[in-house]
């Protein structure tokens, strides 16, 4: 009986490691978003989605354009350094990533 058990739990080891859950922490590719200053927020880990719902709502008040990314967090776009120090401090249990527009050379 024991034997079965080991097998199955084997398998499901081999099988989680490429899981959709392991994959999402890695770093957000930003280049599709390379023209505007982003500001991804993401909920740490064991915490709900309260706070990313109250960030939306935020974001959304201040006419900024969001994003929901398949991960589960949430992209920002358009606001400066500044604004996003201000979301960090005003939602301090998300996690934030900033990263600064970097337009493509013409020419």
């Amino acid at each position: 009986m024991y034997d079965c058990l080991e097998l199955d739990l084997q398998q499901n080891q081999k099988s989680t490691r490429k899981s959709p859950a392991v994959i999402k922490n890695k770093r957000l590719n930003f280049d599709t978003y390379r023209e505007h200053n982003a500001l991804q927020l993401r909920a740490a880990p064991y915490t709900g989605p309260q706070s990313l719902l109250r960030a939306f709502a935020a974001a959304h008040s201040l006419s900024l354009a969001t994003h929901n990314l398949p991960d589960g967090s949430l992209l920002i776009l358009g606001l400066s350094c500044d604004e996003a120090l201000l979301f960090q401090r005003r939602f301090p249990e998300l996690l934030a990533t900033f990263e600064p527009a970097r337009p493509i050379p013409k020419g």
